[in-house]
């Protein structure tokens, strides 16, 4: 496979992307590996492992939103013929479920692809709202 397959298998979860925003979590979804070892570390708590801890917790995130747009600000992209990951900033304006005041959103995220059966798909996912440098007593758990 090429680079071209792996970067546009970056810029379809992208897009992907801007439906969770919108409280439907199935695009992304369709783009994650079907495997037990998948995982997702999202901003809310521990990491899910395996396929249906990943469907549970990418429903209940969409559903705390009602719309948005967000921007991607890419740090790093590096791929070989089956394993890709991409740094970047997540930039959004969000509408949550039940409010008419739309708020910024920014995280930052590491999203890993594998080649699967002939197509890259999301293997993991650690997103997490550290943006801008801060102190380390910031890592002491509460």
């Amino acid at each position: 496979m090429s680079t071209q397959d792996f970067d546009a298998a970056v810029n379809a979860y992208r897009e992907a992307l801007q439906s969770m925003l919108k409280g439907d979590s199935t695009p992304v979804l369709n783009l994650y590996s079907r495997r037990d070892d998948v995982t997702l570390a999202n901003p809310l708590g521990p990491p899910h492992v395996g396929r249906a801890n990943l469907e549970k917790a990418s429903a209940a995130v969409a559903a705390t939103f009602a719309d948005g747009v967000m921007q991607f600000e890419e740090v790093s992209r590096f791929a070989t013929t089956d394993l890709g990951y991409v740094v970047a900033f997540e930039r959004a304006q969000v509408r949550r479920t039940g409010s008419d005041e739309t708020t910024p959103m920014s995280l930052r995220v590491t999203t890993l692809l594998r080649r699967e059966e002939g197509r890259w798909l999301v293997a993991h996912r650690h997103a997490d709202t550290i943006t801008t440098v801060r102190p380390s007593t910031t890592t002491s758990e509460t």
